[in-house]
């Protein structure tokens, strides 16, 4: 048995092109083995959440998930194999996503088919991830499941942002508002010193 028939219950060695759908979630894989794409791809087929289905970005490596990340702030989440490039690469890809780029939203799986370079309890207290699991226990059932808490996870985070933002904007607005108005203050003051001073000249001359 091979590390793809562990990792997903049904294989196929058919190539998965991803389907683009209108308002689908977006999932970043980002992963050097191109088998592993397409397992996910296939594992993730007829997937949907909340009527809307996943529009699959792949990366095989840490500059092309960034491109895509900058490219599309809104993928929903990213599965991210921590040995790439390098035997940290998807640990330092979660560092840039976090620390650089500001993408708290973001929901963050790692995935890895050597546990032992990276233990779960150290990545887990020292990077800001949603998940860990190791690629020979991602069942297709477990990988559904972990999207789709993930999806979850990341609709509730985003209305909280939009609906932060908007306050902002409501505050930012409602200053706004205040400054025309004490701007329109202070000119009409303006215009009633002026109109005094006239006055008081126009009745001086008569004297």
């Amino acid at each position: 048995m091979n590390s793809n028939d562990l990792m997903f219950q049904k294989t196929t060695d058919a190539t998965i092109e991803p389907r683009i759908y209108k308002h689908s979630w977006k999932v970043l894989i980002v992963d050097d083995e191109p088998s592993v794409h397409d397992i996910t791809v296939l594992a993730l087929d007829g997937f949907e959440f909340e009527g809307r289905n996943i529009h699959f970005l792949h990366a095989f490596n840490s500059d092309d998930a960034i491109k895509h990340l900058q490219d599309n702030p809104d993928i929903a989440l990213a599965l991210v194999d921590v040995v790439m490039e390098s035997e940290h690469a998807g640990l330092d890809l979660v560092d840039t996503i976090r620390n650089k780029l500001n993408n708290d939203i973001l929901r963050i799986v790692l995935r890895t088919g050597q546990p032992g370079q990276a233990p779960e309890r150290a990545v887990i207290k020292k990077y800001d991830i949603n998940d860990y699991k190791e690629k020979t226990e991602l069942t297709s059932q477990k990988l559904y499941s972990v999207v789709y808490t993930s999806m979850r996870s990341y609709r509730d985070i985003a209305a909280l942002e939009a609906n932060r933002k908007g306050l902002v904007r409501v505050i930012t607005a409602s200053t706004e508002i205040y400054k025309l108005q004490k701007l329109s203050e202070m000119v009409q003051g303006v215009l009633e010193q002026i109109v005094c001073c006239t006055v008081l000249r126009q009745r001086h001359r008569l004297c």
